[in-house]
């Protein structure tokens, strides 16, 4: 997923972490192989492809893509995976780990940057059929799994490593983290998250605390390329069907799941500063923004005048 992969595991049962973290490992691959839009091979290519015909996919596949279509609905459209063609128009081709895989969608499957067409097929058309394990992407639709796959893919870890026997366990993808159960020795009570300065790497925003979920981090100041003499990022604006004109750096929200706290994290991005911080009341959510002047806000319910901000209980 062109992440890091960081597993924290405690351990109460005597059961080996190493061989829990070597399923978490394995468990990565085998999404990997899944959901790659750079893969020739995986669920999502062959969707992509499909031109509008029933796919058979992993049982996980089903997951990543009712997860996108609500999601979609969740957000009100502000995250939007089947931005994917207008990604491609940005720059993103290739992936950021090997420029020899590229990203093929099918001529005349879609228009790039395709929000002219009178009628364009929405994350809303998407028909899956949970029993069969099929998926029936509409003519003219492709998706990226993206962001919302590694928050996804942090869930499923944790849920794994819980359902081992692990008595705690919190898994990073790119810094989407996802933790539950005991916290390692020697933290009282609650998971600590440190908020890494979207600007200055070297400077930290503040530290969060909390019992279990999800706290992801949307930014601009990632994932870059110059195109045509312009820096481009990977956050699109779906209503432009280019690279957002935000004004913030980034939004890091906690949620109760790791794949949620991606999705409002990069919709509330997307709202820029004049709308960040309505969009997370109105979802009931926790979040740190960062202003493109290094300025820092928060929701009202995280104090951070000492550089830390603790949750009571989990997050809704």
């Amino acid at each position: 997923m062109a992440s890091e992969l960081h597993v924290v595991i405690v351990s109460a049962d005597g059961a080996s972490s190493t061989a829990r973290f070597d399923d978490v490992v394995a468990l990565m691959a085998r999404l990997e192989r899944a959901w790659s839009r750079f893969l020739t091979d995986s669920d999502v290519s062959h969707l992509n492809g499909a031109g509008g015909r029933p796919v058979t996919v992993d049982p996980s596949t089903v997951t990543l893509v009712a997860a996108m279509v609500e999601a979609w609905h969740l957000t009100g459209g502000r995250f939007d995976p089947a931005v994917l063609p207008a990604l491609l128009e940005a720059g993103y081709r290739a992936s950021i780990d090997d420029s020899r895989l590229v990203t093929i969608l099918p001529s005349g499957a879609f228009v790039v940057g395709g929000y002219d067409e009178p009628v364009h097929a929405a994350l809303g058309d998407i028909e899956i059929d949970a029993r069969t394990h099929t998926i029936m992407l509409p003519a003219g639709l492709a998706v990226d799994p993206g962001g919302i796959g590694k928050g996804l893919a942090a869930d499923l870890a944790v849920a794994q490593l819980l359902s081992s026997g692990a008595a705690g366990a919190l898994v990073s993808v790119g810094g989407d983290m996802v933790m539950g159960g005991t916290p390692p020795p020697g933290i009282e009570n609650a998971w600590t998250v440190a908020v890494e300065h979207p600007i200055d790497p070297a400077a930290t925003v503040c530290t969060l605390a909390l019992k279990s979920g999800g706290v992801a981090t949307s930014s601009t100041r990632s994932r870059r390329w110059t195109q045509h003499g312009e820096v481009r990022h990977h956050v699109i604006d779906p209503e432009r069907a280019a690279p957002s004109t935000t004004d913030l750096a980034s939004v890091t929200v906690v949620a109760a799941a790791g794949w949620l706290a991606e999705v409002h994290a990069t919709a509330a991005l997307v709202a820029g500063s004049r709308g960040a911080l309505r969009y997370l009341d109105q979802h009931g959510l926790s979040g740190v923004i960062v202003h493109d002047d290094a300025t820092v806000s928060a929701t009202p319910d995280l104090d951070l005048s000492r550089g830390a901000a603790v949750m009571e209980g989990s997050p809704a």
